[in-house]
């Protein structure tokens, strides 16, 4: 762009006088009048429009005394300029304020404090439009607090001798302030007032200010419709002028007119050649037909549509008919289905692993997505085919299907499985899903250098049937930034067709911002009970690593063979406390400590030999956090503080996401 210009200048346009910027500075910001004169040829007209754009550029870097002028020599336009000083504001004065205190009147006049004006004065150059402006804002403060007949003016600009220093005195004029007096309601008032007065959400005992009785009957009226009024109508009376010791009656007017119910969704596909069957957006709003009409809940329905994927373009409307029904109106694009993705990542554990994503959001036509991925990395391979049907039968049950097969090298052994997991859920209420899940999978340890007598079973069939629920309060699930999260679930499990175990696992999370930082809390326990002799190395609990225990690398917490390679436990323990706080950009560090636990009933009187303490360890570090749209990637480095002898200082860990 600069190149262009200055090559529009070099015919056209030339300076003179200038000293503060440079030519290149100047033609910056002017690109369109410049090229309006190279364009369409210089005239007395652009050329002035050409100074006074030059001369507001210049006021609004503080030369509030600069004068601009031009000549015409031919085709060329000679922009003459008198800078004079570069005036900076050091000072504003305010009197008359009693309500407000002078600190925060310096923020909204300049947006700092007096101290930081008074430390970086080249960062607040004076002009009166900026001057005015800040005026414009405190009066607005004044408006809010109910000071409805509050004066700010900016009086005399004290320049110094040589007008680099510019003093501004602002004059308050305050005046009586004014509160919401007594609050009526009239016409149909269908619930308790206690109930309206909750309705305006506003406090009926606030300040008066500019628009709050029309902002309270908004309110109200969104009151009325989330009850099924849909065609309600609240009007607002409320005049200043009607004051009484400065307090305002507000009349609140409402017109109900008759409750709504939820009618047939109809759909106009606007996409050239459509797949969706034209019955999938119906059947997804047919839950709410007969329902009185529920704002909220017509919005959830319609977001839920929104996430899919399945569209480029989405619009509702609601159109009243047979006397009390909203019939839901949807136009819609549809999306390119079919997607071909790449993977590329790294973990202290996995190591680099690279991917590939093939998938269809709609399955022949169904709005069912499926997907096949496959990963590799330096622990081996991994592959997966996996179906979504979030509203089974037409119904609110949600299906998840997955089918995978790996051929990995764990610590201490390598495997092969390949197996089959079935969930279905329900979402019980806003925020909690209850669910069912059945497994079945086949796996072989292919190699291996830990004692048979502490590996378990190396062939083996495992079936298992369990519940699952989960509370979710969180605001986002990828990055949450407040509320908690708490998981459970319990299941039963067949080794070779006979009763195995039974399995109980518990997470609790809990985010709490303060200010621009994050304090997050996390629990969790597992628990297996045998009934068998023994349990298939995979079936147990790991702890250490990026997620758990951080002064341990991943599955080093724990029971190990005399190999050093860890055996995993039936009982485990983590909890996790982190401060993270940013540092420039997306850029965050963080503090953490973690402490947990791993035991092992079941390998205690084996005759080989076992080491690692079962008692609870810790973590104390240091890590970094670098914000992306799937979740933070993460650096930490924990220390143990109370390390046994064959145990490292600490352990560095990477990954992503949040670690619990």
């Amino acid at each position: 762009m600069v190149d262009t210009v200055e090559a529009q200048k070099n015919h056209r346009v030339d300076f003179t006088g200038q000293k503060t910027f440079t030519e290149a500075e100047l033609l910056a910001p002017l690109a369109e009048e410049v090229r309006d004169i190279t364009e369409h040829g210089t005239t007395p007209a652009r050329a002035d429009d050409l100074a006074f754009y030059v001369g507001s550029f210049y006021r609004k870097a503080g030369f509030s005394q600069v004068t601009v002028d031009y000549e015409i020599h031919g085709e060329k336009v000679l922009i003459k300029i008198n800078e004079g000083p570069r005036s900076l504001l050091r000072n504003v004065t305010f009197t008359g304020n009693k309500a407000v205190s002078t600190d925060t009147l310096y923020e909204y006049m300049i947006g700092a404090t007096p101290d930081h004006l008074a430390k970086h004065p080249e960062q607040y150059p004076y002009t009166a439009a900026e001057v005015g402006a800040g005026a414009d804002r405190v009066r607005g403060l004044y408006l809010s607090m109910g000071f409805l007949k509050a004066t700010v003016e900016p009086g005399k600009v004290s320049l110094s001798k040589d007008g680099s220093r510019a003093d501004v005195n602002v004059q308050i004029t305050e005046g009586p302030k004014f509160t919401i007096g007594e609050v009526r309601f009239k016409g149909d008032t269908l619930f308790t007032r206690d109930q309206l007065v909750h309705a305006l959400v506003e406090s009926a005992n606030g300040p008066f200010a500019p628009g709050i009785g029309n902002a309270m009957a908004r309110n109200l009226q969104s009151f009325y419709k989330a009850h099924g009024y849909y065609q309600a109508e609240v009007t607002v009376e409320a005049d200043a002028e009607q004051a009484v010791h400065g307090k305002v009656p507000i009349t609140f007017y409402i017109v109900s007119k008759q409750i709504f119910r939820f009618g047939w969704a109809t759909v106009k596909n606007e996409t050239p050649r459509p797949r969706l069957h034209g019955e999938f957006l119906p059947k997804r709003f047919a839950h709410l037909r007969g329902q009185t009409y529920d704002p909220e809940k017509l919005d959830e329905t319609f977001r839920e549509m929104l996430r899919t994927g399945l569209f480029d373009n989405l619009r509702m409307s609601l159109n009243p008919v047979n006397g009390d029904e909203l019939e839901i109106a949807l136009t819609a694009s549809e999306a390119k289905a079919r997607e071909l993705g790449f993977t590329l990542g790294a973990g202290s554990y996995e190591g680099v692993q690279v991917g590939i994503r093939l998938g269809d959001r709609d399955l022949f036509g169904s709005g069912r997505p499926l997907t096949f991925s496959a990963d590799y990395s330096q622990r081996g391979l991994r592959g997966e085919v996996l179906f979504l049907d979030p509203w089974l039968f037409d119904t609110r049950f949600a299906l998840r299907t997955r089918l995978y097969s790996e051929a990995r090298d764990e610590e201490g052994y390598s495997k092969q499985s390949v197996g089959l997991r079935v969930d279905v859920t329900r979402k019980a209420m806003k925020h909690l899903d209850l669910g069912v899940f059945l497994e079945g999978l086949s796996g072989t340890i292919t190699d291996s250098t830990i004692d048979p007598t502490l590996l378990g079973p190396i062939d083996y069939n495992l079936a298992m049937i369990g519940l699952t629920q989960t509370t979710d309060f969180r605001n986002d699930p990828i990055n949450p930034g407040r509320g908690f999260i708490f998981t459970s679930s319990f299941d039963f499990g067949m080794l070779d067709n006979q009763p195995a175990f039974t399995r109980s696992i518990v997470r609790f999370s809990y985010y709490v911002p303060v200010g621009k930082t994050l304090f997050a809390l996390g629990a969790r326990v597992g628990y297996i009970s045998p009934i068998v002799d023994e349990l298939p190395i995979d079936v147990r609990f790991f702890n250490g690593g990026s997620t758990t225990v951080r002064s341990f690398a991943e599955r080093q917490l724990g029971p190990k063979d005399s190999g050093n390679n860890p055996l995993g436990g039936d009982i485990y323990t983590v909890f996790n406390a982190e401060y993270t706080f940013p540092i420039v950009g997306g850029l965050q560090g963080a503090v953490f400590a973690d402490a947990g636990s791993l035991k092992n009933k079941e390998i205690r009187n084996s005759p080989a030999e076992v080491r690692g303490s079962e008692d609870m360890r810790y973590a104390i570090g240091l890590g970094l956090r670098y914000a992306l749209p799937i979740g933070p990637l993460r650096i930490d480095y924990g220390v143990n503080p109370n390390r046994r002898a064959d145990e490292d200082f600490g352990a560095f860990n990477f990954s992503f996401g949040f670690a619990f």
